[in-house]
């Protein structure tokens, strides 16, 4: 059985009139009665008669139909006033909840505030603007999205979050007139005095971060409209704050903690998809030399940032499309699609190179790294390959370190 949602049933305003009709009938019947008494009585020549007639009807009317009436046109009022609140709460209750059905079909961030763009300009006719937003250093805000035909004066230059005054202060301005004494000075900037404007502060995960700003020409923004912008402002807030979330539950899951590599399962999780695609690949191992003992002299923190030093010089020396994982302790995996031995091995000879590089400004102890490499035309199969690259990474260890070998042939165990 469904339920009526609260609000949805009519009140008629004509079925409420009938109790002061039926007042108006009774007087008008009764008035009529008196005035045939006060007439026959005045042809018999009773002037005591119509005097007490006319006096008792004067009294009823002051004391008993003016009061009822007026009582009666005051639950007329309240029930009217009723049924405009009821509607309201229902269209409120109504845009709120399909909103929510919205955003949460929404399942990146763009999308959502692709959403919250549609939604505000539901909001009323002629409603236009935009959302502003931090970025990742809560130092600048940036326009992340507008509404369909938003015109330049719908968008606002404000630069910082400390330099929007809703989102410094926390809770919602609203400016009838670009003219008026109080505006915020970046509507007053625009140069359209008749330009009606809302600011809403969105909060994403309990920090007020960024703005709803609305404008519309001429006409002021009524409760209704106030309501559904404020609604758009706290719900895509909280479905942006909830997508963040769940993103950075999802990269901690895949990366390592330190480094920000994906960490061996993600790792394992990508190369399975190559080898589903029958996409070739070479894989290389990476081990830092002497590691053990730079951590020794020099402190477990020392050695966590040479690991950070070597992450991000991996990072930007390898191609945009290659895979780098963190093994485990001070060892790396790289698996480069559409690469060979021989392709591999030039990318790592660049890594030792950009190393040295990236080690010689003395904020880190000096260190090398030695790599083995295998390719897709030696086996299918991943952990196949990789035993296949870490027998030539140990060969390499014995042979000197500071190298990369794609082969342990010829090579003295």
């Amino acid at each position: 059985m469904r339920h009526k949602p609260v609000g949805s049933s009519r009140i008629n305003p004509m079925s409420d009139a009938w109790p002061m009709v039926l007042l108006d009938v009774v007087v008008v019947v009764a008035l009529a009665c008196v005035g045939r008494a006060i007439a026959l009585q005045y042809d018999s020549g009773s002037t005591a008669w119509i005097v007490f007639v006319a006096t008792t009807t004067s009294l009823i009317g002051l004391f008993v139909a003016l009061p009822l009436r007026s009582l009666l046109r005051s639950q007329r009022r309240e029930a009217e006033e009723t049924h405009d609140e009821l509607r309201m709460q229902n269209e409120r209750q109504q845009f709120d909840a399909q909103l929510g059905r919205a955003l949460e079909m929404a399942d990146t961030e763009p999308v959502a505030l692709a959403m919250a763009a549609r939604a505000l300009s539901m909001c009323g006719p002629d409603v236009h603007g935009s959302i502003l937003l931090a970025d990742n250093s809560d130092a600048h805000l940036q326009t992340v999205t507008t509404t369909d035909g938003c015109e330049p004066e719908g968008t606002c230059d404000v630069a910082t979050p400390r330099g929007c005054p809703a989102v410094r202060i926390g809770h919602t301005l609203e400016f009838a007139t670009a003219d008026q004494l109080d505006c915020c000075p970046h509507l007053r900037e625009r140069g359209v005095d008749s330009l009606a404007a809302m600011c809403v502060p969105v909060s994403v995960v309990g920090k007020a971060t960024g703005v709803v700003h609305v404008v519309r020409t001429g006409t002021p923004f009524d409760a209704v409209e106030r309501s559904r912008i404020e609604t758009v402002a706290h719900q895509s807030g909280q479905r942006v704050g909830m997508l963040r979330a769940t993103e950075q539950a999802q990269l901690q899951a895949s990366t390592d903690p330190l480094t920000g590599l994906y960490n061996r399962r993600s790792m394992e999780n990508s190369v399975r998809a190559l080898v589903q695609d029958h996409v070739p690949f070479a894989v290389s191992i990476c081990d830092l030399d002497h590691f053990k003992m730079l951590n020794d002299t020099y402190g477990h923190d020392t050695g966590d940032r040479a690991l950070r030093v070597f992450a991000r010089t991996l990072r930007n020396t390898v191609r945009a499309g290659d895979l780098v994982s963190r093994h485990g302790g001070e060892e790396f995996v790289v698996v480069l699609p559409m690469a060979d031995s021989n392709s591999a091995a030039l990318v790592m000879d660049r890594l030792r190179l950009e190393l040295l590089a990236a080690v010689g400004d003395g904020r880190t102890p000096s260190f090398t790294v030695s790599a083995g490499i295998s390719d897709t035309s030696e086996a299918a199969d991943y952990q196949t390959l990789l035993a296949l690259a870490d027998e030539r990474l140990l060969a390499a260890k014995r042979t000197g370190r500071d190298r990369v070998l794609t082969s342990i042939q010829g090579i003295s165990s």
